[in-house]
Formats: C-alpha cells, structure tokens, sequence
C-alpha cells in the first residue's frame, strides 16, 4: 500500500512539474483569442498543460442523515494534453490527476488519475472511424454508493475501456449508418472481504460489453429521423458464494441489457439544435430465480440559444443500471442549464437536475425502494487572464428516500483558481 502511495505522489509532483516547467516556455500568444489558449508547439504534437486548485467547503462529506460530519478539501488537479493532426486525421492522450485532501477526514482524502487516448481516421468523404482507449484509477466517496458498504476509507477501483465508432455514409446523404461497440472492465482493489472472509467489494468487480448501430435517414435538410438498437452484456465476475454458517447469500446478477429507440435530431431549427430518441427497454436476467423487467426508455439533449451569449441546455433520460439495492435500478433524469456571459469576461452557469431511482426486486418485495435527488447548482468564471480563470460554485442536494436512512441534504461551497496554455 505504501508502494502504491509513492508511485500516486511521484506522479502528481511530475505532472504538476511539468506543467510550472511549460508556463516558462514561449507560446504563440497573438494565434489565440482571448481565454483561447493556444498551447505549445512541439514538433508535429501541440501540447496543451492545464491544471485547477480547488477550495470546498462541504457541510455532509458521507452523505448521511444524521450524525452530518463537515469538512474543508482542497484538489489539486492537473492534466496535460497531446494532440497531432495528420490531414483529416487526429490523435490525442491525456493524462490527468486529481488529488482531494480533506482538512478534517483525513481518512476520505484520494488520488486518482486517468489516461485517455482517441485516435479519428477520415478515410474518404464517405466513411470514418474512432477509438477510444482509457484507462483509470479512481474512488469512491464513502457513503456516495446506496446500498454499498461503507469503509473506513474509500473504495478504491481500476477500470480499463476500449470502445469503436465507425460511420458509413456522406454527411449530406439521404442515408447514414453508425456501428458503436465498447469493453468495460472495472475492478475493486481494496475491502475485497468483509470481517467473516466472505467477499465485499469483490461482488461489484464486473465487465460490460456493448455493441449497437444507429441508422439515420435525412427527412430535410437539417433534419433526420433516426433508429437505434444497442445490447449490453452485464459479466460480474463474482458467480456465487456461501455466506456465514453455510447460508447461499450472493446471486449472480450477470444480465442482457437491450433498447430500441426510434427518434429525430436537428439543427439550427428555430435557434435550437437537439436529439431525442423513445423506445423500449429489457433487461433480462442469467439466473432464471431473478424477475427481468422491461418498460419505456428515452434520451434527449436539446440547446436553446434565444441570444448569442445566453443558452439553454436540456436533457432527460431513462435507462436501466446496475445497483448495490436490490437486482438493479430504473433511473429517470430531468435537468437545465442556463449558461449566460454576462460581458467578454464573466459568464455564469445555473444548474438544476431531478433524478428518480426505483430499485427492482423479485417479486414479494412490500415496499421498494425509491429515491429522487433534486440538485442546485450555481457556477461563477471569471476570465482573469487568457491563460487564467478564477471562479465560485454553490451546489446543494436534496435526496429523498422512502427509506429514511438513506435520505441527506448537503451543501457545498467552492472557490477555484483554473491555469491553461
């Protein structure tokens, strides 16, 4: 664990480092806008360094109903950025770290970290393809998990992704297919077993694998119908266990997730660009003693810009996931965002999102578990440099639970110093 601990600081001090090193190096200031960072040139690679301080002040660190414990966090999050472009093609990395250390919890302090790569081929004006490959060490805050143990320290996991989009089809063709495939691997490094020997965070290690195609049919211009079918297989690697005393306590949640939606996308219609797809959703369940479920689903994002400066953003969703209670989770999301520059410096974005969980069962179950988040957030930038922003932040979560445990409110209040090239 010590080991560990080292290679995490050794590599926040050299990305930090590195970034106060690039600050002393000549950049093309008169090729960028204002609060347009042109970053670094270097060879065929243009590199861009950028990193945020941040001061928090939260007033329900674990998420409780009662028993409420405060805390001041500062993070420390740096990243750098490497982009190349070869004609139509482009490639980028991205290696970030974010380090949170809380003043009065110093059990619930964490680094993570991430690479991420993508690499865009434009083969002819006809046909395209992406690939995307991330990998990351990241946490969970304790108490941030309904249902999931809460530890001493927070749950630590490491996840690799490697996902596919290739198009066929010109962007003014009457027709369009997109192919989408992806790999989720994630697993769980520490409280593996709980105090009897039996596994604890071991039964949340899980693979997921996606395949979908989206077909779009252009019915004006700027207007196609669409038609989308996706499959999402559910792998936890964890098949059973017998509990204390010999007692069968773990059922395999391995399922099949499938949706199928038909739906329309526009631009530039009325001042307003946006998707939104409705359909059907099934996930159906490996062991034959768990009750599968079905039911609408839906996505859309719709932006709204009635001015130049000031824009609206929309979104709602439905879908199933996975859960720490019961067999899984239907979640129904609803949010704006209004996002304003009040003059070429200062700009503001006002949040609010509303989201209902109903936790799914086996039949039996008298009274299910449900919860509905509503969450304000209000967010101040202030370009104080092109390559400096300073800013606040006020955010509040109301979650409501018919079980009482599991209900909390909490505020929030930041203040951040964000540096780029």
């Amino acid at each position: 664990m010590k080991k560990n601990m080292r290679l995490d600081t050794s590599l926040l001090s050299a990305a930090i480092a590195s970034l106060f090193a690039a600050t002393t190096m000549p950049v093309a200031a008169q090729e960028a806008g204002f609060g347009k960072p042109a970053g670094i040139p270097w060879g065929p690679v243009t590199v861009y360094p950028e990193a945020d301080l941040t001061f928090k002040s939260n007033d329900n660190i674990y998420s409780q109903a009662n028993n409420k414990n405060s805390s001041n966090i500062t993070v420390i999050a740096p990243k750098i950025k490497l982009e190349a472009k070869d004609g139509p093609h482009t490639y980028d990395a991205t290696y970030r770290v974010e380090h949170g250390s809380y003043s009065s919890a110093s059990s619930a302090n964490y680094t993570d970290q991430g690479l991420t790569g993508n690499a865009t081929w434009v083969f002819s004006g006809r046909s395209g393809l992406k690939l995307t490959a991330e990998y990351l060490q990241g946490h969970d805050d304790q108490g941030s998990v309904p249902g999931a143990t809460t530890h001493a320290n927070p749950d630590k996991w490491h996840q690799s992704t490697f996902k596919g989009l290739a198009g066929f089809g010109a962007e003014g063709a009457q027709g369009r297919i997109e192919l989408d495939g992806g790999l989720v691997s994630k697993r769980y490094d520490n409280f593996k077993s709980d105090a009897f020997g039996n596994p604890d965070n071991t039964k949340r290690d899980r693979d997921d694998s996606t395949i979908g195609a989206t077909f779009f049919w252009r019915v004006m211009p700027k207007t196609q119908l669409l038609f989308q079918a996706t499959q999402t297989k559910v792998d936890y690697k964890l098949a059973s266990f017998t509990g204390v005393g010999g007692v069968p306590n773990w059922t395999t949640l391995d399922s099949t997730d499938r949706r199928f939606l038909v739906g329309v996308t526009w631009e530039a219609a009325a001042k307003t660009t946006g998707i939104f797809k409705v359909g059907t959703m099934k996930k159906d369940f490996s062991d034959g003693s768990l009750r599968d479920f079905s039911g609408s689903s839906w996505d859309g994002t719709i932006k709204w810009s009635p001015l130049t400066y000031s824009n609206f953003d929309f979104n709602t969703g439905r879908s199933t996931n996975e859960a720490t209670i019961g067999n899984a989770s239907i979640d129904s999301k609803y949010g704006v965002a209004w996002n304003h520059a009040w003059n070429s410096r200062l700009s503001s974005v006002v949040t609010y999102s509303n989201t209902k969980t109903d936790y799914q069962y086996n039949a039996g179950v008298a009274t299910p578990q449900t919860d509905k988040i509503n969450a304000y957030g209000l967010k101040l930038n202030y370009q104080w440099t092109r390559n400096f922003r300073v800013g606040a932040g006020y955010d509040y979560t109301d979650k409501d639970s018919n079980v009482a445990a599991f209900s909390y409110k909490r505020n929030i209040y930041s203040v951040f110093l964000n540096a780029a090239i």
